[in-house]
């Protein structure tokens, strides 16, 4: 009798299952014809407080032209806020019409904690207010003078440039809470369907419609590119130190030079690339798909989930730590980068060169990294540089792998006994029994360079630059 009784209850309910899930994938499948043909590229935009930028980026976006006028998809994820942006984005939606617009309203995730802020961001004390000019800007403007008022384009003018083949989806949570970039990111990549994604800062430019056109084809022309980069300009404030640094950024052109400058600081800025799909998916698959933004979870269950790391740091070392490539287009800058005095780079805490430094240890020893694996890590450097990097090497590291501190300026005489040592293993792994990694700790390109030329034993496999 109970066997008779059980039977019809598990048809029963393998039934309601096979309903549910018909209706979702009918559901899914009306979804994306709603949406019309997949887009060729899928842009993110991540957005929280960007007025007066955020119709020049927009803009910027919807009037690239791809080859063959291929479709793009801007997908821009609202952060909270209360400066108008969102108000921009509606009427703009309204503007373009429900053919081409549309305002998503989405279920929020669940919090990494319930304790402190929603936006992991603010874990750490802010260097200088958001809501203030950064301290700098200040004191330098007798030599740079603040640039005169910027008039944005309106949501007519905006609309108005939107090629017709392009599509703008805005999305954003019910509760309208600050989640910070790397929440925002991931929703508009969860709703991504292009082959191709690409990201955009709110506060960035893009002035040449074929940008993105000529990205796409310098991948084509590189098919074991999962990536590619563009050169970029300072826009908006002057700075001479950015410059210098967009500077160095440029000059890292082939994969294997961006993979080999990952940890003096990230390679190229993250949203003047674009990537395959595929390689997006791998590079956060340890995050389940998420872009990694500060801790990954309340309770940590695996070495760096404590971590508080900015997106673009950890996304480029966990692209390069896959051996994933990613090469540089010469020519023209194709992405101005937007200096202003309430830039989130001045302001916020975790972008500290001390809190940056704990991520850049972390790849560099874990399984895979280059310095995984070594009895020995010698940082060269001088002062705080030295002792701060060998501190967080120490914590670190295995116990059995000793940290040693060799205090060395580039030009002045190297130390003893650094010719004729034993740098690999009796087999030839590079970092295995008795092999030595060396670490030179140097923030000055010029510092760098003359490092590179005192040292004439430069393996590539064991030696690195760090700063």
């Amino acid at each position: 009798m109970c066997a008779r009784v059980r039977r019809p209850r598990k048809a029963a309910f393998h039934r309601r299952q096979r309903r549910a899930n018909l209706i979702r994938e009918l559901t899914q499948r009306c979804e994306e014809m709603s949406a019309g043909p997949a887009p060729a590229l899928s842009v993110l935009l991540p957005v929280y407080n960007a007025m007066p930028y955020l119709p020049i980026a927009v803009r910027d976006m919807l009037k690239q032209r791809l080859a063959d006028d291929a479709p793009l998809e801007l997908l821009v994820a609202f952060d909270g806020g209360d400066d108008g942006s969102l108000e921009f984005l509606l009427a703009l939606v309204a503007a373009l019409g429900d053919g081409r617009a549309r305002d998503e309203v989405c279920t929020p995730p669940p919090p990494i904690s319930s304790a402190g802020p929603s936006n992991p961001a603010l874990l750490q004390p802010l260097r200088a207010s958001e809501a203030a000019d950064h301290p700098s800007f200040a004191a330098a403007a007798a030599d740079a003078p603040r640039p005169a008022p910027l008039e944005p384009p309106s949501v007519a003018e905006v609309a108005a440039a939107c090629r017709p083949e392009h599509s703008l989806r805005v999305l954003r949570y019910a509760d309208g809470a600050n989640r910070g970039q790397g929440a925002a990111m991931s929703l508009a990549l969860s709703r991504a369907r292009g082959a191709l994604v690409a990201q955009m800062e709110s506060d960035d430019e893009r002035a040449r419609d074929d940008a993105f056109a000529r990205m796409v084809a310098a991948l084509d022309a590189h098919p074991d590119w999962d990536g590619v980069s563009c050169a970029v300009e300072l826009v908006g404030w002057e700075r001479p130190g950015m410059a210098a640094y967009v500077a160095w950024q440029n000059s890292l052109v082939t994969p294997e030079q961006m993979a080999a400058e990952r940890f003096v600081e990230i390679p190229a800025l993250h949203q003047a690339a674009l990537f395959r799909r595929r390689a997006v998916d791998a590079a956060l698959a340890a995050s389940d798909g998420a872009y990694r933004d500060g801790p990954r979870r309340a309770e940590p269950a695996a070495p760096g989930d404590a971590l508080d790391t900015p997106v673009d740091l950890w996304w480029w070392l966990a692209f390069f730590d896959l051996g994933l490539r990613c090469g540089k287009l010469e020519g023209p800058p194709l992405l101005g980068w937007r200096q202003h005095p309430r830039q989130h780079t001045r302001t916020h805490g975790r972008l500290a060169l001390d809190q940056l430094r704990k991520v850049k240890a972390h790849f560099l020893l874990r399984a895979g990294g280059p310095a995984h694996g070594a009895a020995q890590i010698e940082v060269w450097s001088t002062g705080e540089t030295l002792r701060g990097w060998v501190a967080e090497l120490q914590a670190r590291a295995a116990a059995d792998v000793s940290v040693r501190a060799v205090e060395w300026k580039p030009g002045a005489p190297p130390p003893d006994g650094w010719r004729g040592r034993k740098r690999k293993s009796a087999d030839g792994d590079a970092v295995g029994r008795g092999g030595v990694v060396r670490l030179f700790a140097f923030g000055m390109a010029k510092a760098r360079a003359k490092a590179r030329a005192a040292v004439r034993d430069w393996d590539a496999a064991l030696d690195w630059f760090v700063a």
